[in-house]
């Protein structure tokens, strides 16, 4: 992972929820020191491993890795439009603009 904004946003996560990073290392069933290597030795985590992690500090993968916040609603959203057919996603995307009253590209 080339940002290394996301590392700042799971510290400040970590320490806004009250846990320790050690305590969020065990409870995703890390070693003790796995956060800590984490945020301080440049060790890149997998995105399951992330995943794990910030399920463990009740965070969402989505503010740690990219800084905005989301329902749990609105990333199920995502995870389905993921999966998706193109043409569901694009009946999906006219419904939103048409909502809008926006006029927006064709995807």
């Amino acid at each position: 992972m080339k940002d290394e904004g996301w590392k700042k946003r799971l510290a400040d996560g970590i320490e806004a929820k009250g846990l320790s990073q050690r305590e969020v290392s065990l409870a995703a069933g890390k070693g003790p020191g796995y956060v800590n290597s984490l945020l301080n030795e440049g060790k890149d985590p997998t995105i399951n491993n992330l995943l794990v992690v910030c399920k463990a500090a009740g965070l969402s993968l989505y503010s740690v890795l990219y800084g905005i916040e989301m329902s749990r609603e609105t990333e199920e959203i995502v995870r389905k439009l993921e999966t998706s057919s193109e043409a569901k996603r694009r009946g999906l995307l006219q419904i939103l603009q048409d909502e809008d009253g926006a006029e927006g590209p064709s995807v």
